[in-house]
């Protein structure tokens, strides 16, 4: 069974129990997901940004928690680039080895001989259940930094009981006055990479953003594939025709395609003028940047829309737990109030059309 097939089959199962299964941990591990981005000195496949986009939706219209983990796990796995080489080795060395957490910076940190100890604790820790190494960022002496901890200095709290994304396990975790070696803690922007690389000059901020609309994307891409097999197969009760020979069904369709088709291109060259840049070592304009996530946001937004109109378009066949479009549903929605697409990111770029110099310094 290939990849995605397996994830089909046991996102029932991985939704129920709030986390993912074994056998699909075990075949994203297996097939180097979790690396695609990360350097080939710790196993990595160094993938282009815009290939990463494109397995990151289709992961996810198998299954939008499984998707979710794929992309926090590798967005996490890209600090391999950052972290000094005796840090990265310590972290990436085995390349089995999985890495998320959280960038937010809620951990406080006081000098220590050789580095700092820390305390805090972090909410949105999809994927650290199953890791070996987690991120939290923290505020320390000099200023934030991305902090990597051992998972066995990190105590994982139940807390996560969400509407949708429920097999990401994204629980709040913390530490408590846990040693951190200051080589394990580093600020990817504004300071020399441990290995350079494209993706160092990419925008970092934008990362998490264009992950996050690439599952919004193949989740919307998965509702479709629902409504179209429904469709096809479903006379409404009440009605003398199949759902596929209903005029508003036909046109609904259609605006949906042309809309998630439109999204996903516009996503698409964004991401890829973004990445020629950083190919030719040139970090991304403020314009560059900018539209890069106006596409991020406008991409969640369309998908949510997208697959609200699949699930109404079902009728009461959506309602039932058998069926997947009431899963996308709620796992898009879910998605997309990261606030890293929220419609705030809109605002920035109409104040950069407009001349009213909006801080950029979060791209």
């Amino acid at each position: 069974m290939d990849l995605h097939a397996l994830i089909r089959v046991e996102a029932p199962l991985a939704e129920q129990q709030r986390a993912l299964t074994g056998p699909v941990l075990t075949a994203l591990v297996d097939s180097g997901v979790h690396r695609m981005i990360a350097p080939k000195r710790y196993g990595g496949a160094e993938a282009g940004l815009p290939e990463w986009s494109r397995e990151v939706q289709e992961l996810s219209r198998a299954d939008a928690s499984t998707g979710w983990t794929a992309m926090t796990t590798t967005t996490s796995s890209s600090l391999a680039w950052y972290l000094p080489i005796d840090a990265a080795d310590e972290v990436f060395g085995d390349p089995r080895a999985l890495i998320a957490g959280t960038a937010a910076p809620l951990g406080k940190a006081v000098d220590a001989d050789g580095g700092y100890r820390v305390t805090g604790r972090w909410g949105w820790g999809s994927a650290v259940s199953y890791c070996s190494w987690v991120i939290g960022g923290t505020i320390t002496p000099v200023g934030p930094r991305l902090a990597v901890y051992p998972r066995s200095d990190v105590t994982v709290h139940d807390t996560w009981r969400a509407a949708g994304l429920r097999a990401t396990s994204s629980h709040e975790f913390s530490v408590s006055d846990a040693f951190l070696p200051a080589r394990r803690a580093v600020w990817p922007i504004g300071t020399t990479p441990g290995i350079e690389g494209p993706i160092t000059v990419f925008p970092y901020f934008s990362f998490l953003a264009v992950g996050v609309a690439s599952v919004c994307l193949g989740v919307a891409r998965r509702a479709i594939d629902e409504i179209e097999a429904l469709a096809v197969e479903k006379v409404p009760q009440y009605a003398t025709s199949r759902l596929a020979e209903q005029t508003g069904v036909q046109i609904e369709l259609a605006l949906a395609e042309a809309r998630l088709s439109s999204a996903a291109a516009f996503l698409h060259e964004t991401v890829s003028t973004a990445w020629d840049h950083a190919l030719n070592g040139e970090p991304a304009p403020d314009a560059v940047k900018a539209r890069l996530r106006l596409a991020c946001s406008f991409a969640s937004g369309e998908a949510t829309d997208v697959t609200q109109k699949a699930f109404a378009a079902g009728g009461g066949s959506s309602v039932f737990e058998s069926s997947a479009l009431q899963r996308c549903l709620r796992d898009v929605h879910v998605a997309a109030q990261h606030t890293v697409v929220s419609r705030r990111m809109l605002e920035t770029y109409s104040m950069l059309k407009l001349g009213l110099a909006p801080d950029m310094t979060r791209f």
